[in-house]
């Protein structure tokens, strides 16, 4: 066991480039890992294996289907390992605020119950790391964090020398076997701007020197009740002052408990599902908005709908704003509604002013980061569909995806919430039924949010969407977003 754990630690020759594009800044070297012991023989690197053999046995009884691998001795293709669905999960401030995403396989979770070998545990590791740099990840992240589990055989992989090291958290176990030599090369890696999580630590023998090295430490609070993650949480802090990050916070009373637990930040989609306790959000500024809506979609004379948008300074400035952000893909300034509407048309300027609905009398975190999922979910609706919908029916797509979140705006029942809007029949029947022509592509997009990578492959099957697809039309509609509020 000592022996294969110092193999699997040792530097290794770098792996030439996958594809070029995906290189975006040039990769700096890094230091070598410590060597264990000067009398060590060498051994052969996992990090160049690319099959997995299983002898004799038939490949249906193979566990291959994590990695879609083939087996028997046959290479895996490594274009395939790539082509995988990947996860991604918003993580807020306790002002709820977005600061980061979790970037994951959506199968990563299963490696806990197949108790997988650690080839197969740096191959997922590897795949990850290549999707992620496939899909461009310093577009995806414009700044903000990525939080990438790994595990440590990862930790001297060439592949790191490519990624935009100062947006990237790696998050460990923290383990009791080679401690000493996995927190020297995470110090290292520090050293070239990567920071380090702590994922979950419980048993606080040995723990501190992990501590000392953490940048953040996570807690999984769906695995454990609150009495014995307060008790950890005290244990912990009295150790190391770190930021605590609260993961699977997928309700309102998770996001309550954590607070309440001193967390700094959690990672879900508790925001983005109705809140039974709470009043409705319909303002007099969304009332207003709907309005403007409606005389829009019924193409209202310009002059009578310049005159009502102008009774409200506020309205008048941000979709000014919203027209005039990078995503819009304009070539010239907006100076008016009037202007506006010549340019972009009835249908153009109706799904503009749909985001003004998203920002109430009162600003707020919860409103803001709304706003940013219902732009992602809304334009990966619309690039998902692009290609089957024809050119009259494709505006619907991307109504569909930024009001299927209305319910959650308004905090009020889905049919309630759509009562004052004039909506066309497909677009209705979506969002009230699932049904009809926008729905696969909306139920397809609500699922690239969950983790179920079963249920999606189904539905991208049945749009005609292979993996590779989904993931670039997901980042590319996380980028939007982004430009919309620049």
């Amino acid at each position: 066991m000592f022996e294969k754990i110092k193999s699997l630690l040792r530097p290794t020759q770098p792996q030439p480039s996958h594809t070029a594009e995906t290189v975006e800044s040039a990769p700096h070297e890094l230091p070598p890992l410590p060597q264990l012991s000067p009398d060590d023989k060498p051994q052969p690197s996992p990090y160049d294996a690319k099959v997995v053999d299983t002898g004799d046995d038939a490949p249906s009884e193979a566990v291959s289907s994590l990695l879609d691998i083939e087996t028997n001795g046959n290479r895996s293709d490594a274009v395939a390992l790539r082509l995988r669905f990947l996860r991604r999960e918003p993580v807020l401030d306790r002002a709820e605020q977005l600061i980061g995403y979790e970037l994951a396989l959506r199968n990563r979770h299963s490696l806990a119950d197949i108790k997988p070998d650690q080839t197969v545990m740096l191959m997922n590791d590897q795949m990850l790391l290549k999707s992620i740099l496939d899909l461009g990840v310093e577009r995806l992240l414009q700044g903000k964090r990525a939080f990438v589990s790994v595990t440590p055989l990862i930790l001297d992989h060439p592949l790191l020398e490519r990624l935009p090291s100062h947006n990237i958290v790696l998050a460990l176990q923290p383990q009791d076997e080679f401690a000493e030599q996995i927190i020297a090369r995470c110090r290292q890696l520090k050293e070239h701007g990567f920071k380090f999580a702590l994922d979950n630590p419980r048993d606080q023998t040995g723990l501190l020197p992990w501590l000392q090295m953490a940048d953040y430490v996570r807690f999984n609070i769906s695995q454990i009740d609150a009495l014995e993650l307060g008790k950890v949480v005290v244990a912990i802090l009295k150790m190391a002052v770190r930021p605590l990050i609260a993961l699977g916070v997928d309700s309102e009373e998770h996001f309550e408990a954590s607070r309440k637990l001193a967390f700094n930040y959690f990672e879900g989609y508790y925001f983005a599902k109705p809140q039974p306790s709470a009043p409705h959000r319909l303002d007099n500024h969304r009332i207003k908005v709907i309005e403007l809506l409606n005389l829009v979609r019924n193409h209202a004379e310009i002059k009578e709908l310049e005159a009502s948008v102008k009774r409200d300074a506020a309205i008048t400035y941000k979709i000014l704003r919203y027209i005039n952000s990078p995503a819009s893909g304009l070539q010239q300034e907006i100076r008016s509604i009037a202007h506006a509407l010549t340019l972009l048309g009835y249908d153009q300027m109706y799904r503009w002013l749909t985001l003004l609905l998203f920002s109430g009398e009162k600003s707020d975190g919860r409103s803001q980061v709304l706003l940013k999922n219902a732009l992602v979910r809304a334009r990966l609706v619309e690039l998902l569909g692009k290609e089957n919908i024809s050119e009259e029916d494709r505006d619907g797509l991307f109504l569909v995806g930024i009001l299927s979140l209305l319910d959650v705006l308004l905090n009020v029942p889905m049919e309630t919430a759509l009562t004052n809007f004039h909506l066309p029949s497909p677009v209705s029947q979506a969002l009230l039924e699932h049904e009809g022509i926008y729905a696969p592509y909306l139920d397809l997009a609500m699922a690239c949010e969950e983790f179920d990578q079963e249920q999606i492959g189904l539905l991208a099957s049945a749009c005609g969407l292979t993996a590779a697809q989904v993931n670039a039309a997901h980042v590319d509609a996380l980028v939007w977003a982004e430009d919309v509020e620049k």
